[in-house]
């Protein structure tokens, strides 16, 4: 009785940690597409000047 009550505790604590993964690697997936499609100026990018 005492290792089915373990394991379902072990099993439930595995689902919770599998889904903090899985939502933790969508967010870091959407904050990179975000990044990429971003339209406003970077800090690298400089502006032509208006003498060339």
């Amino acid at each position: 009785m005492n290792a089915g009550k373990y394991f379902s505790s072990a099993r439930k604590w595995l689902r919770r940690l599998a889904m903090a993964y899985m939502l933790g690697f969508a967010n870091a997936i959407n904050q990179e597409t975000k990044m990429m499609d971003d339209p406003f100026f970077k800090t690298e990018q400089v502006l032509p000047d208006d003498k060339d």
